[in-house]
């Protein structure tokens, strides 16, 4: 194996601005002077209810525990169509989350974005979105679920893996997931994600570990199934049963290198000691297959991962879409070969984190 002539994690270290991909890569403009998106590690939940008020608690309580296990440098604060303040303002201005969501009637539309890009058009790895279904569209029926997801630099997972694995499950806990998965992502600018959906398709072609999409489009078709596995994925207790309960999880999933964490309901899958980026041009990794040949049943049919572009740059939709959705399935008859596959690749090995975490920026 040849060595890197530096080490990547002391670069992101000293220079964490090295990660950050210019706005409008891949497009008819051509790169652009600010940060159209930055790789980093997501979480992301699909739940019920964001307008009821027990709910909505919830969701503050996952921001209080995003804020306090990770110190995220937040910048600035994005609202569709709030009910009052501004829909753009600077996170030191901005009340808090609690104050925001208590003056919300249960017919608004929760749509909340944190971001920490230095300018606001600037993408950043510190990021926290939620987005909820208003009451009255609610009892319409038929439109999926709510979405909340947050995101950390890569080097705080490397640095404390189990602070991110706990502050996953937390929050599972405290919504009550239907379904969700955390790995690699990248994250796009709030204000101008449609200019780098081109690098978007692209890099996820390239490292099949990485998610696609943004979260509005992914928890539109959230009630028809889970959209995809990650380094961790959260499957409710229905969804548990209909692929045979926790012992045939156990059973396809051997735990020297899976583990299984309760969120009360549901578990929390996790594959690996470390998020896995999955780069097209090797093998794919078995900690990947496994568990998405076992959910396979429960995988939502179609996926809107972005939108129709003006120009013929790379898109994730129609067929592509599909083939992302897909990208980890492999024939049922080669499953043992990825089994003995596993001896190979790193097991689980728990790795304790401080007790006070600081911040990895």
């Amino acid at each position: 194996m040849t060595e890197l002539p530096f080490d990547p994690l002391e670069l992101m270290r000293a220079h964490p601005e090295a990660l950050n991909v210019p706005g409008g890569m891949l497009t008819k403009q051509g790169p652009q002077d600010y940060v159209g998106c930055v790789p980093a590690i997501a979480g992301t939940l699909f739940f019920a209810d964001a307008h009821l008020p027990a709910v909505r608690e919830a969701i503050c309580a996952c921001f209080d525990a995003y804020q306090r296990t990770t110190n995220p440098a937040l910048t600035w604060l994005f609202r569709e169509e709030p009910p009052e303040g501004p829909s753009q303002q600077t996170f030191a201005k901005a009340k808090p989350l609690k104050a925001m969501l208590a003056r919300m009637e249960e017919d608004d539309p929760v749509s909340i974005h944190y971001t920490s890009g230095k300018q606001a058009h600037d993408a950043g790895p510190w990021e926290f979105q939620v987005i909820g279904i208003p009451a009255w569209q609610v009892k319409m029926g038929g439109w999926g679920l709510c979405g909340l997801q947050f995101s950390v630099p890569l080097l705080f997972v490397e640095e404390q893996p189990e602070a991110f694995v706990r502050l996953f499950v937390d929050c599972a806990r405290q919504l009550r997931a239907a379904h969700g998965y955390a790995g690699h992502r990248l994250v796009p600018s709030a204000l101008r994600f449609l200019e780098n959906q081109a690098f978007e398709a692209f890099l996820t072609s390239k490292l099949l570990g990485f998610d696609a999409g943004t979260l509005v489009p992914g928890a539109v078709n959230a009630h028809l199934g889970i959209k995809t596995v990650g380094w961790l994925t959260a499957i409710n207790r229905d969804y548990v049963e209909k692929i045979g309960g926790e012992s045939a999880v156990r059973s396809a999933l051997p735990m020297d290198w899976f583990r299984l964490l309760d969120y009360d309901d549901g578990v929390v899958i996790q594959a690996g000691p470390s998020p896995e980026a999955a780069p097209a041009d090797a093998p794919l990794p078995a900690r990947m297959v496994l568990p998405n040949m076992l959910l396979q049943p429960i995988r939502t049919p179609t996926v809107r991962l972005q939108y129709l572009g003006a120009n013929s740059e790379p898109r994730l939709i129609g067929l592509a879409a599909k083939q992302w959705l897909t990208r980890f399935d492999v024939p049922p008859d080669q499953l043992m070969a990825y089994k003995a596959k596993l001896l190979d690749e790193p097991k689980l090995v728990v790795k304790p984190s401080p007790v006070q975490p600081g911040r990895s920026d």
